[in-house]
């Protein structure tokens, strides 16, 4: 079945908002559009049949769909569903691409396999929610607006979720390894780092240590240095702390180490990433 957006989609506005209460109101058929989407699992869970794929999606799970992605939905197990879906003109999206410089033909974005996938953290969610809803009611109010405002929304989007931060988990990564990697970016699991991964896990060592690489294709160890790494470059950019103090209190116990695990992620010597890239907005 293929959806067409003439169907769906007001040409004056470029998109369409619903919210569904219900798993049972969305298609349960599978098909395909020649528009885009996004959708978000506001609440609860649903199992998400994508391009061959059986997929678990919690709460937080936001799913950006091309036209060729072939998908539909079913329950999981008894739990209910709160989905938000987002559809919008592929002439709306290409034009948008071409604005923020996105490659229709090469961009992991739009050739991956797997239509890509992030998990929002609840502050996010809330706010996304929000913007969504409002959108959603501007339509009624003021349509030229509306278009305007869409297209602002859209940038956002996809700039925010699924350029800058894409959660690679397009080969149906279980939900526990979801929730995992959501768990791990708190600053206290940072730091403490294994111990906290193998606890916050419940399975042991050798289990997570393959899920890691066959789903996200990094060690557990290689997983953790790249969020303790993260959080030191926004110390080095945002506090006036010496670079020992930062390699310490990220979770790092030898300072040499540190030292050649962030020249080889950043290019540089920590000093030298705070001095090139410190921009203080407040002297």
């Amino acid at each position: 079945m293929r959806l067409l957006a003439t169907d769906y989609i007001d040409a004056d506005v470029e998109g369409h908002y619903a919210l569904y209460p219900q798993i049972e109101y969305v298609s349960t058929q599978g098909h395909q559009h020649d528009f885009y989407e996004v959708f978000l699992i506001a609440e609860g869970q649903t199992v998400h049949h994508i391009n061959g794929e059986a997929l678990v999606l919690n709460r937080g799970a936001f799913v950006f769909i091309r036209p060729d992605d072939e998908h539909y939905y079913s329950k999981y197990t008894n739990q209910n569903c709160v989905l938000i879906n987002l559809a919008f003109l592929a002439g709306t999206f290409i034009a948008l691409a071409d604005y923020i410089g996105l490659n229709l033909h090469d961009d992991p974005l739009l050739t991956s396999a797997m239509p890509p996938l992030t998990v929002l953290t609840p502050t996010e969610q809330s706010r996304l929610v929000a913007q969504l809803s409002e959108w959603g009611h501007l339509i009624y109010r003021d349509k030229e607006r509306s278009r305007v405002a869409l297209r602002a929304l859209l940038a956002q989007i996809i700039s925010q979720f699924f350029i800058t931060r894409v959660d690679d988990y397009g080969d149906a990564v279980p939900p526990w390894l979801v929730d995992l990697c959501q768990d791990m970016q708190q600053k206290e699991h940072i730091i403490e780092g294994r111990d906290a991964l193998m606890r916050l896990a419940n399975r042991t060592p050798e289990y997570v240590g393959r899920a890691f690489k066959r789903y996200l294709d990094v060690t557990p160890s290689q997983y953790i240095n790249a969020l303790r790494l993260d959080y030191a470059s926004d110390l080095l950019l945002h506090t006036n702390d010496p670079v020992i103090d930062i390699c310490y209190d990220v979770g790092f116990g030898n300072l040499s180490h540190f030292y050649h695990l962030f020249k080889t992620r950043w290019n540089c010597s920590p000093k030298t990433f705070r001095k090139t890239n410190r921009r203080l907005l407040i002297p």
